[in-house]
């Protein structure tokens, strides 16, 4: 059977054609993606997901080179674990010791820094772990973050700002 015919068959979404491209490259995918990842486990659900790709996307293939295609979606899978691990790495609440913040000091109240930083929005928490627990430059920030460094520090302001919004009495916040 030509590779051409495999491609036709996958566009017609022909569940046999999925199990033969399965057949040829599934082996192939999973050792390229575990020697990327360093992660079996990791590198079976990626191997999985990408065949998954290749059936629902096989109607966009618009060259001849499926085994390149197939790669090139793994790739793209595995580059996408690796941003979401450096993110989790650098932004993961679970690494910050578990440090109080006192609110009130003659109440004695105290809350979890992690549960007051689940009171702002994500695009607002990240930069504030990033420059008040982490101690990133804001240049360090830009660069990871890929936002201009004035972006940036209007991300940590805002984020600080609805900390104490939150925080502040006549708003109803942990002190009211």
């Amino acid at each position: 059977m030509t590779n051409e015919n495999l491609i036709d068959r996958l566009k017609k979404k022909e569940d046999a054609a999925l199990k033969e491209v399965m057949a040829m490259y599934k082996n192939q995918i999973f050792n390229y993606l575990s020697l990327m990842l360093g992660d079996r486990d990791k590198a079976e659900e990626l191997t999985q997901d990408t065949f998954v790709t290749v059936y629902f996307k096989a109607g966009m293939l618009r060259t001849d080179n499926l085994k390149a295609w197939i790669y090139k979606i793994a790739t793209n899978l595995a580059r996408s674990e690796f941003r979401k691990r450096k993110l989790k790495r650098i932004f993961s609440l679970d690494d910050v010791s578990p440090m109080h913040i006192k609110v009130d000091p003659e109440q004695g109240k105290e809350v979890m820094l992690e549960q007051m930083l689940t009171l702002i929005p994500e695009k607002y928490r990240i930069p504030v772990i990033m420059k008040q627990i982490d101690n990133f430059s804001f240049e360090e920030m830009s660069e990871i973050l890929k936002k201009p460094v004035g972006t940036v520090k209007s991300m940590v302001f805002r984020g600080l700002e609805q900390l104490r919004l939150h925080l502040s009495p006549q708003n109803g916040g942990i002190n009211g």
